[in-house]
């Protein structure tokens, strides 16, 4: 599967769910999570491979990323969600354990942020931006 593919069949699909149950949480967690692989598919098929080491994958997965405004937030909203407890290590042996998706009422949007990011907002944004793409155009030809 190409990223183009992903992407239209897979985080686009996802995406919409989301906008047409804004109430139903599993809908975003969906479609977040699906959106922030896009940057790994990205750069396998600008690579011309379809596997390759797992450092050299997220190096250029995050050169994608770093290329937007909000593809790098996205993905700390991914991992906000993956993770029931994300541990950070700040220089010197301290840690810091930052709160996780343990904290989202299920019944209530208002609750559902990831560190500072509305997680609804940061998917149209992030989405928005992928749409840009034309690595991600289904049919480049137009």
């Amino acid at each position: 599967m190409t990223a183009a593919e992903f992407f239209q069949q897979v985080v686009k699909q996802n995406c919409l769910v989301a906008r047409k149950n804004p109430k139903e949480y599993r809908h975003l967690w969906n479609a977040i999570v699906s959106m922030n692989t896009v940057a790994e598919y990205l750069a396998l098929d600008g690579s011309g491979r379809t596997q390759m080491p797992g450092l050299e994958l997220a190096t250029r997965a995050n050169q994608i990323r770093d290329k937007t405004k909000h593809l790098s937030d996205l993905k700390e909203c991914a991992e906000h969600l993956k993770h029931v407890r994300k541990i950070v290590d700040r220089k010197g042996g301290e840690f810091e354990i930052i709160g996780s998706s343990t904290g989202h009422n299920l019944e209530d949007p208002t609750t559902w942020w990831a560190i500072r990011f509305n997680l609804k907002e940061i998917m149209e944004a992030a989405l928005a931006e992928l749409e840009k793409l034309p690595e991600l155009d289904p049919d480049p030809s137009c």
